[in-house]
């Protein structure tokens, strides 16, 4: 999916490219960051005439390039957007006639970071979504997303495979009654499209009929159309949706009318400022008292083609089913796009989501910091080595509670994998998990360590498994840098009782390997135990808590550790 983005960033603009080559006058050239900085592939660039107006617009290819035929001389600015990141402006281009001007658009790296956003809870609906700091930051991410699905609308140049399907629900549990669905394929159209917002707001979002009703939804032209705002108030909220954060612009009528209206949420990605979906509910529509209001509703979902325009990939409404006059049940309506072309190229869609918790067996907390990365489950089975996740595109860190989230997943089945620093300090190595994907589902996992006496017998393989006895594993590391350091010589510290009121001190020591790790066992856990490089003042302390500890150890760059005359007997030493 991705290598097949950035091909559809170049038929784009090669499409241009061939109908700037009669104009009279072009502008042509790069985008990238400032002072030198990467190339900027999948950017929506616009050329705007001296009135502000847009003119053209497309894509940057791969390696960051445009092309525009400009409808004639005079002053020309380019408008760069990027979803997650300000818009930027350059300063008007004068073309005269026949002139091909080549240019390089330095954009300065803005990034819009809506999970620090402030959302005020309150009940606030402003006039226009334009109002208040962090909604105009969030309508201006939106805005940038639907405008290059109404852009791909207009070109005409993408072709969807979809399905569209019924069903019919029972009234309490949902369960589906009867269901029926239809494959379309190659339609030049959108796979889903609304009334004109005109339309809609004059005459409402359900058309009551004699013997029928009509109830309609939204798509991107009515989201932006002036009639949609001037109708609505919004505002900004929180939540979860489907196990991932997103932050939602809400909205609802300004003033209560004759026609059924609608509300709603548009939420948006809180990590990657995506539109992720569109969910709607309706007010003042009469229905059945055995109806739960609650239950009906639409949703929109929306994806991207890879460093492409949005697009709608699923859809549903659900409204009450009459049967003979009475309330039956629900009818639930919708689509899914399986596939989307431009020219002789297409794209299986897919975006099914992983999302989980991992937690450390030991401590039976959650572990922030996991590396958790989902590849081809033949790839594993075959025993080939894991990606680095900085190589797979289907891969992420647990955040502070542990919690991961891995979305844009094709249906297929995966090997999910979790590593962590401490489990490669203790040599080891999780088995992967089998997760199947299909038909878009979000799949939930939690994954534990493994136990502390399994951890034990790996890192002190010979050792006594007597209950009283622990281990501590780490990483030796620079004090400066906080990189590790290998044949660093670690040593543990701790006092065994040998009668009342008497004691005798007693260390072990292990030499951290090549990736700087080490491990110490055998210290009782009823008492401190303090760890240091050998021949360094400088010590922590920590109380075992248990049976296997994490404890890194800091090592002051260029100072040697002093040595210690060896006293140790099976690696333990008596000191003084």
């Amino acid at each position: 999916m991705v290598n097949s983005a950035r091909i559809w960033c170049a038929v784009a603009v090669t499409c241009l490219g061939c109908a700037s080559s009669a104009a009279a006058q072009t502008i042509r050239g790069t985008v990238r960051e400032t002072d030198g900085g990467p190339l900027i592939p999948g950017a929506f660039i616009s050329l705007m005439d001296s009135a502000g107006q847009t003119v053209r617009a497309d894509f940057t290819t791969v390696e960051g390039a445009f092309s525009f035929a400009t409808p004639g001389p005079g002053e020309y600015r380019l408008r760069v957007e990027r979803i997650g990141y300000a818009t930027w402006v350059t300063e008007p281009y004068a073309l005269t006639t026949a002139q091909i001007l080549p240019v390089t658009v330095e954009v300065p790296p803005r990034p819009i970071r809506l999970r620090d956003l402030r959302v005020e809870v309150s009940g606030a609906c402003f006039d226009d979504p334009s109002q208040g700091q962090a909604l105009a930051t969030a309508w201006e991410e939106l805005r940038k997303a639907l405008e290059t699905a109404v852009w791909a609308e207009q070109r005409g140049e993408l072709r969807f495979t979809f399905t569209r399907w019924e069903r019919i629900l029972e009234p309490r549990t949902l369960a589906v009654r009867e269901a029926t669905s239809r494959m379309y394929r190659h339609r030049p159209l959108p796979p889903f499209e609304s009334v004109p917002a005109d339309q809609l707001v004059e005459s409402g979002f359900v058309v009551q009929m004699a013997d029928s009703s009509e109830y309609r939804a939204l798509d991107a032209n009515v989201l932006l159309s002036r009639e949609f705002r001037a109708a609505h108030c919004f505002g900004l909220q929180r939540a979860t949706v489907g196990g991932v954060p997103k932050l939602g612009i809400t909205f609802r009528p300004r003033e209560r009318r004759r026609v059924v209206q609608i509300e709603g949420t548009l939420w948006l990605d809180e990590e990657s400022a995506e539109l992720d979906r569109v969910q709607l509910s309706y007010r003042n529509l009469p229905v059945a008292r055995r109806v739960d209001r609650r239950l009906i509703g639409a949703e929109v979902v929306f994806d991207r083609l890879p460093e492409g325009p949005f697009y709608v990939t699923d859809w549903w409404i659900r409204f009450p089913f009459h049967e003979d006059g009475s309330f039956t049940g629900y009818k639930q309506g919708g689509g899914a796009v399986k596939r989307a072309a431009a020219g002789d190229l297409s794209w299986e869609m897919g975006h099914g989501v992983a999302v989980g918790i991992v937690r450390d067996s030991v401590s039976r907390d959650p572990l922030p910091g996991a590396d958790v990365i989902l590849r081809n489950w033949e790839d594993a089975a075959a025993f080939l080595p894991p990606p680095d996740p900085a190589d797979t595109p289907f891969s992420t860190m647990t955040d502070d509670e542990g919690r991961f989230v891995v979305g844009g997943l094709p249906d297929g089945v995966y090997a999910l994998r979790v590593d962590h620093p401490k489990l490669r300090a203790a040599g080891v190595r999780l088995n992967e998990t089998r997760v199947v994907i299909e038909e878009r589902i979000v799949v939930e996992r939690e994954v534990w360590t493994p136990s502390a006496e399994t951890l034990y017998a790996r890192v002190c393989p010979g050792s006594s498994l007597s209950e009283g006895v622990g281990a501590v594993v780490g990483i030796a590391r620079d004090a400066a840098a906080g990189l590790p350091v290998p044949g660093v010589e670690i040593e543990a510290q701790w006092r065994v009782r040998l009668g009342p009121g008497a004691a005798r001190g007693v260390y072990a020591s292990a030499v951290s390997d090549d990736e700087g790790r080490f491990a110490i066992c055998g210290f009782p856990l009823d008492g401190p135990v303090r760890l240091r490089p050998r021949g360094t003042p400088d010590a922590v302390q920590f109380e075992p808590d248990a049976r296997v500890v994490w404890q890194d150890v800091s090592v002051a760059s260029g100072s040697p550790a002093d040595p210690v005359p060896d006293q140790s007997v099976d690696g333990r030493r008596d000191f003084r």
